[in-house]
Parts: structure tokens; sequence; C-alpha cells
């Protein structure tokens, strides 16, 4: 078999960079913090683009932050 690169990686890899489970990244898949757009998904097998993921990932932690901001100067209002 050839070594092949490819920018895609295995769910456990995922979450290993990440520091999470296994079942912590199906549930980022199912409630969509992980877009659809970075990973193929065919039948029950996910491979990841991992900077994809993760620039996901740190927008959607970005966005929290400001709207926790936000909610915060308001309710100080």
């Amino acid at each position: 078999m050839s070594d092949i690169e490819t920018p895609y990686m295995n769910i456990n890899k995922v979450a290993d960079y990440f520091k999470v489970s296994v079942s912590t990244i199906r549930k980022w898949v199912h409630s969509g913090q992980i877009p659809a757009d970075t990973y193929l998904n065919i039948g029950e097998v996910h491979r990841f683009r991992l900077d994809d993921v993760e620039a996901a990932l740190t927008a959607a932690s970005k966005e929290a932050q400001v709207s926790a901001s936000i909610t915060t100067i308001n309710d100080g209002e």
C-alpha cells in the first residue's frame, strides 16, 4: 500500500488534536459546531480537514465570546 498524503484525518486523530473524546467530536458534528464543509462523510466514516475544523471552532469561539460580552454589557445597564 502506498503512503499517500491527504489533508483528511480520521475522527480519532481530530479528537487527540483537540484533546477531547471521539464522542465529543461526534456531538460537535451533529450540533453543527463542526460544519459539514470541513469533513467528508461516507456512511458512518468521517474524514476531517483539520485546518478547516480548527478555523470553524476558533470562529465559533470568538463569536460566543463577543456575544457573551455584549450580554454582560447589556445586563449592566
